[in-house]
């Protein structure tokens, strides 16, 4: 008799369909469930607008420092803006409280931009530095934008992001 036609020695050469079948259905069932924590951009765009909007708050308390007139920022859950008095000759027109200028980036362009979607900043309000660079008018000494910390030093204008 023919080795071959033993049942009991018969070899496995292969995966049956059936559990090829189940292999491909749980990884199907993994990859719908895990799929969006790895794929998600929600902290790199927290992190990035929180940078962004460091540098906007450094931005407008050199602004301030720079032309010797108070500048602001102001900030909404979704938003920012930075604005200084208006000059008037060498000097600020203190009496004129619409910062009605705005202040530039050294590319010219205004400070100013949208959060990403989902993402908030809080508490808003405006955070206005006067012409020494200290903050002298803000809703919070702290920033929160997700996970992400801004702290402005109120006697020095200072701005970490953490």
């Amino acid at each position: 008799m023919c080795a071959s036609a033993d049942p009991v020695m018969r070899r496995s050469d292969g995966y049956t369909l059936v559990e090829l079948t189940i292999v491909i259905t749980v990884l199907g069932i993994l990859a719908v469930s895990l799929g969006p924590k790895f794929f998600t951009q929600s902290v790199f765009s927290q992190r990035g607008y929180a940078d962004e909007l460091g540098s906007a708050l450094r931005a407008t308390q050199k602004a301030a420092v720079a032309s010797g007139c108070p500048a602001e920022l102001t900030l909404s859950a979704a938003a920012y803006v930075a604005t200084q008095q208006v000059a008037s000759g060498n000097a600020c027109n203190l009496s004129d409280t619409s910062f009605a200028t705005p202040v530039l980036a050294p590319d010219g362009t205004a400070i100013a931009d949208s959060a990403p979607s989902g993402v908030t900043a809080s508490p808003t309000g405006i955070y206005e530095f006067d012409d020494q660079g200290r903050l002298i008018s803000s809703p919070g000494s702290t920033i929160t934008v997700g996970a992400r910390t801004i702290t402005i030093v109120a006697g020095t204008g200072f701005v970490q992001i953490q």
